[in-house]
Parts: structure tokens; sequence; C-alpha cells
């Protein structure tokens, strides 16, 4: 028998599940490939906004809904951090989400914003046991679900036995038994600013040039007020976010990215185990506490 962990040539597998693409490198069999990938597509069932019988689709469209555990698992933590940002974090932010449109560079009005702004607001979310009211409101998940999908993979392929491997999403990563070279990239660029050499940890970054675009001189991105309806301005690029749990790191590198340097320094700092490097629109950069910077290295642990 063939087992995982054994120490052989890592193979990579990839796969692309509604809006993400899933990559894993390990040392291990077919079976523990598609047993990942079964598992990245199962969770895509329930948390895609883009699949008309998702939960997220399904409690957007009822009134009232009964959600899976994992779900509720899923939005009980990103509910945490909508109170811990004191609501700058707000998953109920999809009527404004909608209304712009980046590849055709439309900007919502201010009356447009207005309106959709109404129906914005996390306290209207009445969970009970699985049972879910949102109360005239919608949710999209999509800032926290390809962490949280990471972590539920990953504890698989252990489970498997595989002891070595990087498990991606989007670029983001959470590497376990090896070391791997992170890299932060520069402002509108590809090339790397920043490298961080870690192991056994998770990496995610989120940034605002992804999905953007410059109109009569000001540049849109797609990391929205949830007070204005309109790209927070406070001069970050993007914000990385370092620690065991996928899922925090995900989520924790948008609701930096949304407080702002001080106030994202602040929040990580009080926040065991977890680090983050913020890079400014002009390339300078920042660190939390527990990370060093060399040079071009950031030093980690």
């Amino acid at each position: 028998m063939l087992l995982c962990g054994c120490k052989k040539e890592q193979i990579t597998n990839t796969k692309t599940l509604s809006d993400t693409t899933y990559s894993i490198t390990a040392d291990c069999d077919e079976d523990a490939f598609n047993g990942a990938f079964s598992l990245c597509e199962e969770y895509e069932r329930l948390f895609s906004p883009h699949l008309p019988d998702s939960d997220i689709s399904m409690m957007n469209y009822f009134d009232i809904f009964e959600i899976t555990d994992s779900t509720r698992e899923i939005l009980t933590k990103a509910l945490y951090y909508c109170e811990k940002s004191g609501g700058k974090y707000d998953i109920t932010l999809t009527p404004v989400t909608k209304l712009w449109n980046f590849k055709e560079k439309k900007i919502p009005t201010a009356d447009e914003l207005r309106i959709a702004l109404e129906d914005v607001g996390y306290d209207r979310i009445e969970l009970i046991g699985n049972d879910i009211a949102l109360h005239d409101t919608d949710i999209d998940l999509s800032s926290i679900k390809n962490g949280f999908i990471t972590d539920k993979a990953v504890n698989f392929l252990k489970e498997k036995g595989v002891k070595n491997g990087v498990f991606s999403t989007d670029g983001n990563v959470k590497v376990f038994g090896q070391s791997y070279n992170y890299e932060i990239k520069k402002p509108l660029s590809s090339h790397p600013l920043m490298t961080i050499k870690i192991k056994n940890t998770s990496a995610y970054t989120s940034s605002i040039y992804p999905q953007c675009f410059e109109k009569d001189g000001v540049l849109y991105h797609h990391i929205l007020n949830s007070s204005t309806g309109m790209p927070t301005d406070n001069n970050l690029s993007s914000v990385t976010v370092l620690g065991e749990n996928a899922t925090d790191c995900d989520v924790l590198s948008t609701v930096c990215m949304l407080l702002g340097e001080k106030e994202g320094l602040a929040l990580i700092n009080k926040t065991d185990g977890y680090e983050a490097v913020f890079v400014k629109t002009d390339s300078k950069v920042s660190v939390s506490n527990g990370l060093k910077i060399k040079g071009k290295k950031i030093i980690y642990k």
C-alpha cells in the first residue's frame, strides 16, 4: 500500500471551482488529492454566491432558512469580526457591491449608494440554532470562505497521512510540514516587494488591485467602506496576515484593510498568534510586533 507522507517527490494538482482556483502541492497520492478537491467542491456548493442552490443564495432568498452546521460555523466567525471591527467589516454589504462594475468602470450614483446602504447592517442577522433570518439584507462570505475551505482541506490531507504540503487559493497559502517563501507584491505589480519564509503557517493577502480602475485621475477599488459604499481611502495597497488558521488570516487581511494601518496594527498586535504586513500605495512597509524587516526580507518567528 502506498502511504501519503513517505519521502517522495511532491506533485501539484489544480482545480478551479466557482470563482476560486485551488492548488495542492504535496507528497501524496491521487486519492488524497481527489478527496481534498471533493471537500473544496462541497464547501463551494454551500458558500458560493454564484450557485443558486448554495446555502448563501438560499438564505438570501428566503425570509427564514435552516443552514448547515458548516455554514453556521463560518457565519459565526464572520459575525465575530463584524463586531470586532465595529461594523467596518460587514458581510451584508452585498446591496452596495452589486452596484459596482469594475470591468465596465461603472461608479454608482450617490442616490444609488444611499438607497443600497439602507439594506446594510450585520446586526440585522438573526441566528437561532441553525435557523437564520436576514431581515431584508443579503450575505456574502467571499472574504472568509477561501480561508475556511483551506483549513478544512488541509485537515483532511493531514488525516490522510500527508506530512508536507502547500495548499493555495488564488495565491494565498497554508503551508504544513515544510518551509515556503511567500511573496508580497509591489503595488500595481506582479514583482515581489518583500519575501517571508514561513512554515506551518497560513499567509493571506488582501489588496486593492485585483478589482480596480482609474477614472478622471481617481483610483476606484473593490474594498468598500461600509458607511459610504465608496472605496476605502487610507493609502493602503495591501495587508498580509500570517498565522496558523487560514480562516482568521483570510478575514483579518480584509478587516485590516478596512481599519487602516493604525487601527489594523493595533488589532493585530493584540490578537495572539497573528502577525501582519501593511504595504502603502507608495510601497512603504510597516509590520506588527512579531515581525522584523531586514532588507527585502521579513523575518517571522
